[in-house]
């Protein structure tokens, strides 16, 4: 018995070498293409060292460097910095706002789309971290069950191979049930997350409106560090079509990222990472529906009497919001977590994504459409 408690031992230290118990182990669950939603904790797995993924959002947390924008655009105000976060005041004038609200509810708004961004990362780390602890520790001890009794001198090198062999039984079976479970885990966080977003939504991808046309003219001047800002196609080809969202009473979008730690898989046929978030509020909000971000501090803002000192903005016709999901080389940043508060009054905002790459159509706009510009 001696040698199969030395195998078990063995067995154990090695699927748990430098491995710790994390109780906040977290994926991100992104909807609406980039949208990472903190899921609960998995007490029973372990982590060991940090994998490559998060490994990646770590080293966006320290001073990356974001891409490149034109510092001198008109009513560009930084209202934070590490990770800079912009205002740009009067980007785009009342009454382009309100043709854009018209121009999207001539067409058919939906409820805005969720997808689960990183789902098959977050499989794929979930099955490993199972076949490192559980799966192993179960398929050992379950096979010494199996053998123990079995105590004869002349039994004892057979012993030793049935053992071996239950332990590769028990192991295929074992992962076998935890990848189902995994899952079905998975498969249930996909299918709750549309309840974290209430908003609806369409997308005008086409220039033929000046309100349009204009919206898209100046976010690519805002990336063009030409001074001429010549050509401005060859930045707005880097964007997704405009999507129009509006946020009636009670409607908002629950804390998420708008990167994709997956992105180079699940994005490559849009573009890839998303490197900047420009967000248009198209009319003025007087109750509710701030835009929050829940990891970083308002500057100056104390929240011993129980304020909230979370950076927040509030709507405002014809202003601008833009951050950076991630760095200029793809990098995830962690903390550009921030959600869309519960709305009171009705919020219209107008959102442009600029990738790390050209974004086809249908998610980007076409050559046809680029032209226009």
């Amino acid at each position: 018995m001696q040698c199969y408690l030395y195998f078990i031992v063995f067995l154990v230290t090695t699927t748990t070498s430098g491995l710790t118990n994390v109780d906040g182990f977290s994926i991100q669950l992104p909807a609406s293409r980039g949208f990472n939603y903190s899921r609960p904790s998995l007490s029973f797995f372990s982590l060991s060292a940090s994998s490559s993924s998060s490994n990646a959002i770590r080293a966006s947390t320290s001073t990356n460097q974001r891409i490149d924008i034109d510092e001198s655009f008109k009513g560009l105000e930084k209202i934070h910095t590490n990770p800079d976060i912009f205002i740009l005041h009067d980007f785009l004038e009342k009454h382009h706002c309100d043709d854009l609200i018209v121009k999207a509810s001539e067409k058919k708004m939906k409820q805005s789309p969720v997808a689960y961004a990183g789902k098959f990362d977050d499989v794929k780390e979930l099955l490993g971290l199972a076949a490192k602890g559980p799966v192993a520790w179960i398929s050992i001890i379950s096979a010494w069950l199996q053998v123990k009794d079995n105590n004869s001198a002349a039994a004892a090198a057979a012993d030793q191979l049935q053992f071996l062999f239950h332990v590769l039984e028990n192991y295929i079976l074992t992962f076998f049930m935890a990848a189902v479970g995994i899952f079905l885990f998975v498969q249930s966080r996909e299918d709750g997350l549309q309840d974290l977003r209430t908003s609806t939504s369409t997308t005008l991808d086409d220039l033929y409106t000046e309100s349009t046309l204009q919206f898209v003219k100046r976010s690519a001047d805002l990336f063009n560090t030409d001074p001429g800002k010549q050509d401005p196609a060859r930045q707005a080809m880097y964007f997704e079509a405009p999507t129009v969202i509006r946020y009636e009473g009670g409607q908002s979008l629950a804390p998420h990222y708008d990167a994709n730690r997956s992105a180079e898989t699940e994005d490559a046929n849009r573009g890839g990472q998303t490197l900047a978030t420009l967000l248009l509020y198209l009319n003025d909000v007087e109750e509710g529906g701030k835009t929050r971000f829940g990891l970083i501090a308002s500057p100056g803002v104390d929240d011993g009497r129980g304020k909230d000192n979370k950076l927040a903005v509030q709507p405002k016709a014809g202003d601008a919001l833009l951050f950076f999901p991630a760095d200029r080389d793809g990098r995830f940043d962690e903390r550009l977590e921030h959600e869309g508060c519960p709305a009171v009054d009705t919020k219209w905002i107008a959102r442009i994504w600029r990738h790390i790459d050209r974004v086809p159509p249908p998610f980007g706009l076409s050559n046809a459409e680029l032209l226009k510009l």
